[in-house]
């Protein structure tokens, strides 16, 4: 699970100023990297005045602020400026050459910055305050933790991680303190733009293959290759396509996406013949860059659709089209986990583990206990089935879930809400029943829509019913044991 750089006290607000880290580099350097000497050096310039409440006690105020000057050191060898040998202190490559820098250090922030962007999240940071804002309008701390653990990070309550590292790039002006991201900054230092990730991170094995065997040829032949021999290239690397819909599914798609030209002798004839060749900008891709991004657990095709408003998915599941009516019905199941603090551990999984079938989503939450959620959408009018939950509470057993969500655009056979109640009293399994009329309320209202009390119809996460002193039967939420679960906490 991918984390964050632990920046310790190594902050610009700790030490007053980004230039600071210059100054230290160089104190270093000029002891031989002498540690004791460095965290006297740190203590005395930047905490001979803290842990004012141990004053009373001279030696534990003493310690307190030695604590706090190592935690500098630490936080410089996870921003990867000194190697982890304890003593003597070691500038790594990108240490010295920052020192370099020391009378340049506009020029020094610059090249610090690259390296974050490229080797310490930075790339996917930026990327996710992106997506952030286009999907909510601002960018704010909790909902930057929030979209990072959605992704598949890890993320401590009240984390600073991404604010700090923040603003270790703000100096070289790639980002803002407010989250503004310059695209062409962050082109030039990151080596990609944020259109150019999703672009490339959209694009089907096939298609990516198609670019990087061309790639390849356009490294001593910048002529355009003939598609047969692009094709047979393909099958020597294992890959598979339909033969049949090569112009519909591959080229086509890529010459949208700007990465090739293609040329019929035929116009209308031909989907698998003619010519294909790359676009300078597909020459000029840093794929390498962009295929070693952390950007989460979730498939490409969906990670381009994360920014987009709950309600513009809701809209989609409509649609005539139904592919778009698919990738709604799984950036849904995204959201909903998301909305009750999950993190996405599995999609579209079909293996022998599962007999075959398919379940749309696995995700874990790790609060009072941990536990595994299975998510199973259905878009459809008819009736949900009591065959359907009853194969993914089976699904449930064998993959060690304990919660399983069903979610349907219509509504659910009275049998399974009956059958539901019966499996959630007699098992460990909780089950969840979403249908139209809940997406109606989540629409509505939000993350607290889910939560809506009452039978499927009504929607709600909820569990089986229960009986209360009184004899009164009403529903319990599921996360009766344990509301962290299904309820996210709303401080700021």
């Amino acid at each position: 699970m991918p984390k964050l750089p632990a920046p310790n006290e190594f902050t610009p607000g700790q030490l007053g100023s980004p230039d600071a880290v210059f100054e230290i580099l160089k104190h270093i350097d000029g002891v031989k990297g002498d540690r004791a000497q460095v965290v006297e050096w740190i203590r005395s310039r930047w905490f001979a005045t803290s842990a004012e409440k141990r004053a009373h006690d001279p030696n534990a105020q003493l310690d307190q602020q030695r604590k706090r000057a190592n935690n500098v050191v630490t936080g410089m060898q996870q921003y990867g400026l000194l190697d982890s040998p304890r003593d003597p202190l070691v500038l790594t490559e990108l240490g010295s050459k920052m020192l370099t820098f020391a009378a340049e250090p506009a020029d020094g922030h610059r090249l610090f910055t690259s390296f974050l962007l490229r080797e310490r999240y930075g790339m996917e940071l930026l990327q996710i305050a992106l997506d952030v804002r286009s999907r909510d309008g601002a960018v704010t701390k909790r909902q930057i933790d929030d979209e990072l653990r959605s992704r598949g990070y890890q993320v401590s309550t009240n984390s600073s991680y991404a604010g700090k590292l923040r603003q270790w790039l703000e100096p070289s002006g790639v980002v803002d303190m407010y989250w503004n991201v310059d695209h062409q900054i962050l082109l030039e230092l990151g080596g990609a733009t944020p259109e150019e990730v999703r672009s490339w991170r959209g694009l089907t094995p096939p298609q990516r293959a198609v670019v990087e065997v061309l790639r390849v040829r356009g490294l001593g032949n910048r002529t355009a290759a003939q598609s047969a021999e692009v094709l047979e290239l393909l099958r020597q690397r294992g890959i598979e396509f339909n033969a049949g819909l090569v112009g519909k599914q591959i080229y086509e798609p890529l010459v949208a996406a700007g990465f090739i030209e293609r040329t019929l002798k035929e116009a209308g004839r031909g989907g698998k013949g003619g010519t294909v060749q790359l676009t300078q900008r597909a020459l000029d891709l840093d794929v390498g860059l962009i295929d070693g991004l952390e950007l989460g657990d979730v498939p490409a095709d969906l990670q381009a659709e994360l920014n987009r408003s709950t309600d513009s998915i809701l809209a989609d599941l409509g649609s005539a089209d139904t592919g778009k009516k698919g990738v709604a019905l799984e950036l849904l199941a995204l959201r909903v986990a998301a909305d009750v603090g999950l993190i996405p551990a599995e999609m579209r999984l079909r293996s022998a583990q599962t007999g075959g079938a398919e379940v749309d989503l696995v995700a874990e939450g790790a609060h009072l206990h941990f536990t595994r959620w299975l998510f199973q959408c259905k878009n459809q009018v008819a009736p949900v089935s009591l065959s359907v939950l009853a194969k993914e509470i089976g699904m449930a057993t064998l993959l060690r879930a304990q919660v399983v969500i069903i979610l349907t655009t219509g509504v659910f056979a009275k049998s399974v809400v009956a059958y539901a109640r019966e499996a959630a009293e007699a098992t460990a399994i909780q089950i969840v029943l979403l249908d139209g009329q809940s997406l109606a309320n989540y629409r509505a209202k939000g993350p607290a829509g889910l939560r809506a009390p009452g039978v499927p119809r009504g929607g709600g996460l909820s569990g089986p019913r229960r009986r209360d002193r009184d004899g009164v039967s009403h529903r319990a939420m599921v996360s009766e044991n344990d509301q962290e679960l299904t309820q996210k906490d709303d401080t700021a």
